[in-house]
């Protein structure tokens, strides 16, 4: 099987059994600690994903971490599972991962919003408002500042990109000029 593919259907169990925003927000920081504490340690690193060490060690060493950090049951079974099946290794790709699936499971759009300046919390609140209306759905809204936009905004779905910036309409510009 693919290698993303499993790592999204990893991802999509653990997006599955969150309901709600809260508790999604409390397990992928969950999720982010230990992924942090386990690229801290190589030894641990080493430990969770190498062949040479046998399941049951890594299953034991994991009851053991459980044990300490009191993570959600559900991320706990995630983590059980992944040792168990020797994909430990995965653990940062669901990570990454995570966000976008649970968006997709819940039918949540979700936005990269570039601006070359900080928005305003009422310009985001309108721009949430707009989107949601126009896609007939909740957003969610990832801003970033991008120093190449001389004003306005871009705003990326997945591979799709919407461009109402001033570089993009002077690009759009020099396009038409060049081919006449």
């Amino acid at each position: 099987m693919n290698h993303r593919l499993i790592v999204r259907r990893y991802a999509r169990g653990l997006a599955r059994a969150v309901d709600r925003e809260p508790e999604f927000k409390a397990c992928l920081e969950q999720l982010r600690a230990l992924t942090e504490l386990i690229k801290a340690t190589p030894s641990l690193t080493y430990a969770l994903t190498s062949a040479f060490i046998p399941v049951n060690q890594k299953k034991l060493m994991v009851e053991e971490i459980l044990k300490r950090l009191d993570l959600d049951p559900r991320l706990a079974r995630l983590v059980k599972l992944l040792t168990e099946k020797e994909k430990m290794s995965l653990l940062p790709e669901i990570l990454d991962e995570l966000p976008g699936v649970w968006a997709e499971e819940k039918g949540i759009e979700v936005f990269e919003i570039d601006s070359a300046v900080d928005l305003t919390e009422e310009e985001k609140t309108e721009l949430q408002r707009t989107l949601e209306e126009r896609w007939k759905k909740p957003v969610r809204l990832n801003f970033r500042i991008n120093p190449e936009i001389i004003g306005g905004l871009v705003l990326k779905k997945g591979n799709v990109h919407y461009d109402v910036s001033v570089r993009g309409g002077l690009l759009k510009l020099k396009e038409i000029v060049s081919q006449r």
